[in-house]
């Protein structure tokens, strides 16, 4: 309860108050197309791949939400550590190792759920965790958020085809940030939208796409968790810039 007081001030002032947030999101695999470039650290499959060693977790927002009788139907066992952290989950009996295929079988049913894809703000990362936008405190807070999509880090964007559309509201219903309105047809207000792609993979009649931002306003995350937190201490005024 106290930490849901606070929230809201940790993520407005702290959390999003630099450029350069820990907070990036990947698309579902269902939304992208083949003359998409897509880079290892922007597909989720390919981020599994890399891994010798990971362990899957309850998720630490909807366990939260649960203790606090206001939970929902989304799986929970759905959030992946890789490397250090997994060594970390499973020693400390937070989570259990599975396999890389058992990762992406993982992944599948949350994508299957309507999950957005969420790694860390890096190249390599140390996780991905599976949100929902009615539990996680990250989509929750953007959610409230005039402009998230000027905030959170992603390269792509929802586009809805009018002549597909048939007004379901299936895309209305999962978007995390409440970017689609309807009218005639489906309208995404790119200025919210996270390119998780969520509403892709809703959408039974084809009539929403993903599509990729141009070259020169896609984000490239740094190299890895270290320099992430580097570069946002510099971004602070913690340390000086180079």
């Amino acid at each position: 309860h106290l930490l849901h007081e606070y929230i809201d001030f940790f993520m407005s002032g702290t959390w999003y108050g630099t450029k350069t947030s820990q907070h990036r999101i990947i698309p579902i695999t269902r939304s992208l197309t083949p003359e998409m470039e897509i880079l290892p650290y922007e597909h989720a499959e390919e981020i599994i791949r890399s891994q010798s060693k990971i362990s899957v977790a309850n998720c630490i927002c909807r366990t939260e939400k649960d203790m606090l009788g206001q939970g929902c139907s989304h799986p929970r066992e759905v959030c992946l550590a890789f490397g250090t952290g997994a060594h970390y989950y499973i020693e400390n009996g937070l989570g259990r190792e599975i396999s890389q295929n058992e990762a992406i079988a993982v992944l599948h049913r949350a994508m299957e759920s309507g999950l957005v894809l969420q790694p860390g703000n890096g190249r390599k990362v140390w996780g991905i965790c599976m949100c929902c936008g009615c539990c996680c405190g990250l989509l929750k807070s953007l959610k409230k958020m005039e402009k998230p999509a000027e905030i959170a880090h992603t390269n792509f964007f929802a586009r809805n085809n009018p002549d597909e559309c048939t007004a379901c509201g299936a895309c209305v219903e999962v978007c995390p940030t409440d970017a689609i309105s309807l009218g005639e047809a489906a309208e995404v207000n790119l200025k919210r939208c996270l390119g998780c792609g969520v509403c892709v993979g809703a959408c039974s009649f084809g009539a929403m796409s993903l599509v990729q931002k141009k070259d020169g306003e896609r984000y490239v995350p740094p190299r890895n968790v270290v320099e992430m937190q580097m570069q946002i201490a510099k971004e602070r005024g913690l340390i000086q810039a180079d």
